[in-house]
């Protein structure tokens, strides 16, 4: 093995000069395998690119090693603000607002970008110059991402009666203008919102609306978009924004203003003047001793494509507008790094036998892993292994399905993971095969409604996945509950998916299935309702079943895998019989299933929505046991003493084993 050493002020002072130093040793003829043993320090970085020409090196880091997208900003660049800005400040934030000048510290328009459309439903691409990427750059105070100025300085507002809805799109493409369908049209109408008289007198003192945003959920509590603000009337209390929102509008939604230079009044809080490059920050703490970071990379730090048998180890990413590592490649390992403050994901990869393990996430304005690989044609697994990582406090700013974990592809394993504090959902998944096990998941789906930890949908050929030994606990939406929020939700006629032997604890709901078949939900413990729990189990059948019909989505996504094949047929010998049967009256209708064994304690009851005993659907609903108190003191006795000794068949779960760093 031949080792390489990179430090601040060594002979090779970067990964790039590593990288290029191993080419040429390469080129020479030296063969590996090669280590890069990089030492403590900040490496300011855009991108560092790998090719396949990179393959077979090990870079390692001790985990004092950060490589940053951002340009740390002196305090002693921070003075007054200008008096035209200050005249526009409130109270006491005339005399606490500081201001730097990016221009003078050498950065252009380019380097802090314009503001972007956030929002995973937003519709900016709808309208002539709408811009969805990249993200605008951050500022960071201590490690901490600093506040666009926004009304209110926490929580929500609420929207009134709908004024005016302008030209959605309801799923499907069903709405049209003028005969123009929504997947055709261009520059839609948008929407009026009712907004109270006392934040419509507030809007009426700020100065201008341009470049005033909205966020919020105008709709559903799974779809945020934001918008910039056109108008606003005090007298008649109305808003109207600039882009549509693409489902529509409704009452009581819940929506906050930002980027509003009048609303600089609050610690953490801060706001950029783009045309001059000033950029206005309101201290929550001494600036004098402060790490103060702003992102400005619009590129993954590290970016490796068709590379084989690359592992980085003990690194911190931080400081990029875009993901911090976007991986093409087979073999690669990433391990015991750490991912904070960036605006996309954490990781994007793409390839077989990845390795992630050991890492933390956190911060991020994206998700955390989103990883794809395997053959679905051939249903061979990626073999990929997503373990002992802990991802938290992420999906800051498009804040709904951009979860800890996305799964596609095939035969990808995601274990002994600590998953919390997350506005939508925990683990997304689709594709055949995956196994979802021993993962701690609490205080997810913090602001949502018809969501889960774990999520999937619409799709028949996402079969053969496995959910087992989880935790879900303390999970508590703050939006309101028109469906609800579950630990486990198989969604829209999904396709097969086991779930067994899983605990959840103080959950709204433990799991909706709506509609799908062959789905197994057998030796789970729900123990705890919350106050907004109606239903421990809902067990639905589907109600879009004008989408089963020929021409919708789940004709569409058979088409793309060969689910006629041999090798389809063996492994899911029932796909090929949904078809057969009528999307009104029997497709629709969950077949196959197994709700069977389950013990509810101190919860809510199982409720179903059709004829699940109709011979034609071959389901099982028995042996399920509700209880008002539990039989043992701890969770631990529960799961692994008392319950399979009073449950025939019911296997000990190992507690003790669930979570990051457990495995036993």
């Amino acid at each position: 093995m031949k080792e390489l050493y990179v430090s601040k002020d060594g002979k090779l002072t970067s990964l790039e000069a590593a990288r290029d130093e191993i080419r040429r040793m390469k080129a020479a003829g030296e063969s590996g395998p090669f280590t890069v043993m990089v030492g403590a320090g900040e490496y300011r970085v855009k991108t560092v690119a790998f090719t396949a020409e990179d393959s077979g090196v090990s870079y390692q880091a001790d985990g004092r090693a950060v490589l940053s997208g951002g340009m740390t900003l002196d305090p002693s660049a921070f003075g007054p603000v200008p008096d035209d800005i200050r005249v526009r400040l409130h109270g006491g934030a005339k005399d606490k607002v500081v201001c730097a000048d990016l221009r003078a510290l050498g950065l252009t328009e380019d380097d802090w970008g314009v503001m972007c459309a956030v929002g995973t439903y937003n519709t900016a691409a709808k309208y002539d110059g709408g811009v969805t990427e990249p993200m605008w750059c951050e500022l960071f105070v201590n490690g901490e991402r600093q506040t666009t100025a926004r009304y209110p300085d926490d929580g929500w507002l609420y929207s009134g009666e709908p004024v005016r809805e302008g030209k959605g799109c309801e799923t499907g493409g069903k709405v049209k203008d003028n005969g123009v369908p929504w997947d055709r049209l261009r520059n839609p109408l948008s929407d009026i919102f009712s907004i109270d008289a006392d934040t419509a007198k507030r809007a009426a003192s700020w100065r201008t609306l341009d470049d005033v945003w909205m966020f919020g959920y105008p709709m559903y509590g799974w779809a945020d978009a934001s918008s910039p603000v056109v108008r606003i009337d005090a007298e008649k209390c109305e808003m109207e924004t600039k882009y549509v929102s693409l489902y529509g509008m409704k009452p009581h939604a819940p929506y906050y203003f930002y980027n509003v230079l009048e609303e600089l009044d609050s610690p953490g809080e801060w706001y950029l003047d783009r045309k001059r490059g000033l950029l206005c920050l309101y201290p929550g703490c001494d600036l004098g001793s402060a790490e103060i970071v702003l992102s400005l990379s619009v590129s993954p730090l590290i970016k490796a494509e068709g590379v084989r048998d690359m592992s980085f180890s003990g690194f911190t990413l931080t400081g990029t507008r875009g993901n911090a590592m976007e991986i093409t490649g087979d073999g690669v390992k990433i391990e015991n790094c750490v991912i904070k403050n960036v605006a996309g994901y954490g990781m994007v990869i793409r390839g077989r036998e990845a390795v992630v393990r050991g890492c933390e996430i956190t911060r991020t304005g994206r998700g955390g892993v989103d990883i794809e690989g395997g053959d679905r044609n051939t249903l061979t697994p990626s073999g990929s292994v997503l373990e002992n990582n802990h991802i938290h406090h992420i999906s800051e700013i498009f804040r709904t399905y951009n979860p800890a974990f996305k799964l596609d592809g095939c035969g990808t394993v995601c274990r002994n993971n600590t998953i919390h504090d997350l506005a939508h959902i925990a683990i997304m998944f689709s594709g055949n095969d995956h196994v979802m096990e021993y993962n701690d998941i609490s205080r997810v789906c913090l602001m949502a409604d018809d969501s889960s930890a774990i999520y999937s949908g619409r799709d028949y050929t996402t079969q053969g996945n496995i959910v087992r030994y989880n935790h879900f606990h303390d999970m508590k939406s703050d939006a309101d509950a028109h469906i609800g929020i579950f630990g486990m939700y198989c969604d829209d006629n999904l396709g097969s998916c086991t779930i067994e032997h899983n605990i959840f604890e103080r959950c709204q709901s433990a799991l909706l299935l709506h509609g799908g078949h062959d789905m197994t939900f057998r030796y789970n413990v729900i123990i705890g309702a919350c106050p907004k729990s109606v239903y421990s189990i809902r067990f639905h059948r589907y109600g879009y079943w004008h989408d089963l019909e020929p021409g919708g989505t789940h004709g569409a996504r058979l088409a793309e895998v060969p689910w006629q094949s041999d090798v389809w047929r063996e492994r899911y010998p029932h796909l090929a019989e949904y078809l057969t049967w009528d999307p009104e009256t029997e497709q629709s209708c969950p077949h196959y299933a197994d709700i069977s064994h389950n013990v509810i304690i101190g919860h809510k009851p199982i409720d179903i929505n059709f004829k699940w005993d109709d011979p034609r659907f071959f389901n099982r609903v028995e042996g399920n046991i509700e209880l008002e108190r539990s039989p043992a003191d701890d969770l631990e006795t529960l799961c692994e003493k008392v319950l399979p000794d009073m449950v025939e068949g019911f296997e000990p779960i190992p507690v003790g084993k669930i979570g990051a760093g457990k495995r036993g």
